[in-house]
């Protein structure tokens, strides 16, 4: 459920190519939003990013947690503004791809900007019709696929807070942590500090897919439990 980014494109013949290398330190800025867009866009070469929108009460909107393999600033092509911010949630190493080398790519610029609406379309609707177990076995599963895993079991770090991801699922911090110790209790995940090792990957995958429970069609998850959302 990415937002405003997209994976790397199957393809792209170097993401470093001509790319200039700028290290972000954790909780620095890569840009913000009311910045200049300055011609380029970036792929995340290290690290990981929280990339949020603020409204006009000054309240903050998580979009997506983009990481390695995934370009930032896609959304500012265009645009005079950057109309989001992305911050560093740890130490990141960023390739700047100007918009000169994208245009010599056009057929892959495309394919991104295309995927990335899509995606950003695809995940709000999903976003509101599932359940809070739901959401968070998206995210966790999504996490896994899209970190290098560690260990045995093999396990990853959640390099943002509860309150960021709860920001982005629409839930309260509390309920984060509870499904998280509901998940732990059932024998699904191990958990300790910010690194996860999902244990039963597929029943995970069945949470996340499960037919919403409105649907006259749904099968009730025998993990389900009630959680208030922030939304």
């Amino acid at each position: 459920m990415h937002n405003d980014t997209t994976p790397a494109a199957q393809g792209f013949p170097d993401h470093t190519a001509g790319g200039q290398r700028q290290w972000v330190g954790r909780n620095a800025s890569l840009y913000r939003s009311g910045d200049a867009v300055a011609d380029c866009v970036f792929f995340i070469h290290a690290g990981s990013f929280k990339h949020y929108r603020t409204d006009e009460t000054g309240a903050r909107k998580i979009t997506c947690f983009p990481a390695r393999g995934d370009f930032l600033a896609l959304d500012s092509i265009g645009l005079d503004w950057h109309p989001c911010t992305a911050v560093a949630l740890e130490d990141s190493e960023v390739y700047v791809i100007s918009y000169a080398i994208l245009r010599q790519q056009l057929t892959i610029l495309h394919h991104l900007l295309a995927l990335s609406i899509r995606e950003m379309r695809t995940g709000t609707v999903q976003m509101h019709q599932a359940t809070a177990e739901q959401r968070l076995a998206a995210f966790l599963l999504e996490r896994a696929r899209h970190t290098r895993l560690e260990g045995t079991p093999p396990c990853y770090r959640l390099p943002m807070s509860r309150c960021d991801i709860g920001n982005y699922l629409h839930l309260s911090p509390e309920s984060v942590s509870r499904v998280m110790h509901h998940f732990k209790q059932a024998g699904l995940i191990l958990l300790e500090n910010r690194y996860i090792a999902l244990l039963d990957a597929g029943a995970m995958e069945t949470i996340a897919t499960a037919a919403h429970p409105a649907s006259p069609h749904a099968a009730r998850s025998p993990f389900a439990i009630s959680h208030s959302s922030t939304s």
